[in-house]
């Protein structure tokens, strides 16, 4: 038996993987995952660090008594009234050096400020267990009108009375 000659496969060029083009492809996939990677750390990092700046330090937080205040209220009749002890908190920072002489200073301007404030409520405003947070949140934002030299961060009661 006589051998057959053996044909040549047809030669089918091999392609290469890494072209130019997939290089370029690859290296602008891996500079924009990069982007997004440094770009979301510091969106991360940003937001941390407004979340940890939100608060004061409640070691440097200080409080000044406003002293015990009497005032009518709004309603028909003249009949009722509202005794209340509002205390301020601020932060002892940089920001608020001079605020703690500046509430002693200006005490009374501060307390007339509470006195319209509360003034114009009603017994129905201020008697309702809720009305505390809304009292001592109008208080807080009026009171920071006045001041100069800080912020108070808070306004507490030692005596919260209604008739």
């Amino acid at each position: 038996m006589a051998a057959a000659p053996q044909q040549a496969a047809p030669q089918v060029p091999k392609k290469k993987f890494f072209t130019v083009k997939t290089l370029l492809i690859i290296l602008i996939i891996l500079l924009f995952l990069t982007g997004l990677g440094v770009g979301g750390y510091m969106y991360l990092k940003a937001s941390l660090a407004g979340a940890n700046k939100a608060g004061p330090d409640p070691e440097k937080l200080v409080t000044f008594s406003m002293g015990s205040l009497l005032v009518n209220l709004a309603d028909a009749g003249g009949s009722n009234f509202m005794r209340l002890t509002p205390v301020l908190e601020y932060e002892a920072n940089k920001e608020n050096k001079k605020l703690g002489e500046e509430l002693s200073k200006n005490k009374v301007v501060l307390q007339d400020c509470i006195i319209r404030v509360i003034r114009k409520k009603k017994l129905a405003d201020v008697q309702p267990p809720d009305s505390i947070d809304k009292v001592a949140a109008e208080l807080k934002d009026e009171i920071n009108k006045n001041l100069h030299y800080g912020q108070i961060h808070r306004v507490y009661f030692s005596e919260y009375l209604t008739q």
